[in-house]
């Protein structure tokens, strides 16, 4: 793949999934709650979710997804408490398999999707690459396994100046915890795209996303027998290598956790509660920084947070969306597109409202926002 930037300001990526028509019963009869008829498909295997499609045209508009790609500026004037920013549409993806679909990136322009598809009652799991800047979104060949679980990371080789693809995965029917059995890559850019096998010294399966700093990519994953254990991987792009760096002691990396790039270094964010959510009654944010990760040392901060987050924050959950180059960390709530900046140096909170996105407001859509995406409006070519 082809691709060079043409524009240097940073953006922030929203991405808000929901549906293209929502079900409504007769007038003389019960609608059954949006939120339950989502836990009763959540429940339901890819197959018989790809089977109701069939039932008729409104069921079909129902389980079909799209993404809608949204960019604009990140927060520069620390002197405000809240701002109304007016966001860019960029384009839509029709998308399927949405309880097992995956967002990666942005990697510079380029934002990654997987999803799983049944093609004569197989499941394949389909990788696709999207330029926001241009609305294109070419799909990549199909991830060569039998397992159920594919788990993909989206990468850039700073050396080879490539765009690859790591895949893992694994069978999970009866058994969460199951390692990973295969890994895959997939380099962007050749003559032959194919996958090809990469070994691993420690079987492993990836916990939560991870970032990529200067060609490694990092990400927290499960290890040992029964995968009780916690650790952090590095994987380094160029050389396709595994390596594994300790966790220090006290520093848990739940689910709301996020890998950050901390002045050019592998930063751990997280929270003092209890799984690591982040709520009005949260008191601290905990910063952890590796040092060197030959040696597994690390070194911790400890952000108290302002009286005025209880205020701004309200009764809603946020999860952590990363760091900024200017010492902000970014917080976002899962089914509204607002955004959060708090700011350590100055010990201030910011809300940040996207102007007409009310309509993905509501729990049938799910927003997720990244950091750093940068505009590239030259096409694409794999």
């Amino acid at each position: 793949m082809k691709t060079r930037r043409q524009h240097d300001s940073e953006e922030a990526l929203t991405i808000s999934r929901r549906n293209t028509q929502s079900p409504n019963g007769r007038a003389n009869s019960e609608t059954i709650p949006t939120d339950i008829i989502f836990e009763i498909l959540l429940k339901l295997p890819t197959k018989t979710i790809a089977r109701c499609r069939c039932v008729s045209k409104l069921w079909s508009l129902v389980l079909v997804r799209e993404l809608f790609f949204f960019t604009s500026p990140q927060f520069q004037n620390p002197d405000e408490n809240s701002s109304l920013v007016s966001p860019s549409y960029q384009m839509k993806v029709p998308f399927e398999g949405f309880y097992t679909s995956q967002i990666c990136g942005p990697v510079g322009s380029l934002v990654c999707l997987t999803h799983q598809r049944v093609l004569k009652g197989r499941k394949e799991t389909v990788p696709m690459i999207c330029n926001p800047s241009t609305g294109q979104a070419l799909p990549l060949p199909k991830v060569k396994t039998r397992r159920v679980n594919v788990r993909t990371f989206f990468v850039y080789d700073p050396i080879g100046k490539l765009f690859k693809l790591l895949s893992m995965t694994r069978a999970c029917y009866g058994n969460d915890k199951k390692n990973c059995e295969e890994y895959q890559v997939l380099t962007l850019g050749t003559q032959t795209l194919s996958w090809r096998m990469v070994d691993c010294c420690k079987p492993h399966h990836p916990a939560h996303d991870g970032i990529c700093i200067d060609g490694c990519l990092y990400y927290q994953a499960m290890v040992g027998l029964g995968s009780d254990v916690s650790t952090i991987v590095c994987f380094d792009v160029s050389s396709e290598t595994f390596r594994f760096v300790k966790k220090a002691r006290g520093m848990a990396l739940y689910g709301d956790s996020a890998m950050v790039n901390y002045e050019g270094r592998l930063g751990a964010i997280q929270s003092d509660g209890a799984y690591g959510e982040v709520f009005c009654h949260t008191r601290r944010l905990e910063l952890w920084v590796l040092v060197d990760a030959e040696k597994h040392e690390w070194s911790k901060l400890v952000y108290a947070l302002p009286p005025m987050w209880k205020n701004v924050v309200a009764q809603t959950q946020l999860y952590i969306v990363g760091r900024t180059s200017t010492n902000d960390i970014v917080l976002s709530r899962r089914c509204t597109s607002d955004v959060f900046y708090y700011n350590s140096e100055r010990n201030t909170m910011i809300r940040v409202e996207f102007q007409g996105m009310d309509v993905f407001n509501h729990l049938r859509s799910r927003v997720h926002t990244f950091l750093n995406h940068v505009e590239d409006v030259k096409l694409m070519q794999l």
